[in-house]
């Protein structure tokens, strides 16, 4: 069973937003691959995540504390290790692009026709539209 929550802490910076949420996006990375692994399913090579924050890429990436997040759980510094150990990686790709936004923002209606046309949803025709909200 898959689930969201709201992050249970209050971030000082964008950046940090950012990083807490790649903390818990590569978490669940890491379940799903073991997961895989339990059901005899090999996955191989890294797993690459999307991020559109290229301070926060910086912070992951950065072998040593960043004095902008010195604040930030410890418990959070683990994604480093998986950066270097060649376990995740993270690749910048602009807000515009982020196929998630779709199910967990209020779009624009230009942006949310983009983004449903790349992940392959159709617009309903009026008939069957009309027919489900009623």
């Amino acid at each position: 069973m898959w689930l969201t929550r709201k992050q249970k802490t209050v971030a000082l910076s964008s950046t940090e937003a950012e990083f807490v949420a790649l903390c818990t996006a590569t978490c669940e990375g890491i379940w799903l691959r073991r997961l895989l692994s339990d059901l005899n399913v090999n996955v191989e090579g890294a797993v690459t995540y999307f991020e559109d924050n290229q301070s926060c890429i910086r912070v992951a990436e950065e072998p040593k504390d960043s004095r902008r997040l010195k604040h930030v759980d410890i418990k959070y510094n683990f994604i480093r290790e998986l950066v270097q150990g060649g376990q995740i990686e993270i690749s910048y790709l602009p807000t515009e692009k982020q196929l998630a936004d779709l199910m967990t923002k209020g779009l624009p209606a230009g942006a949310f026709g983009r983004l449903r046309e790349a992940v392959g949803l159709q617009r309903l025709s009026r008939g069957i539209e009309e027919q489900y909200l009623r």
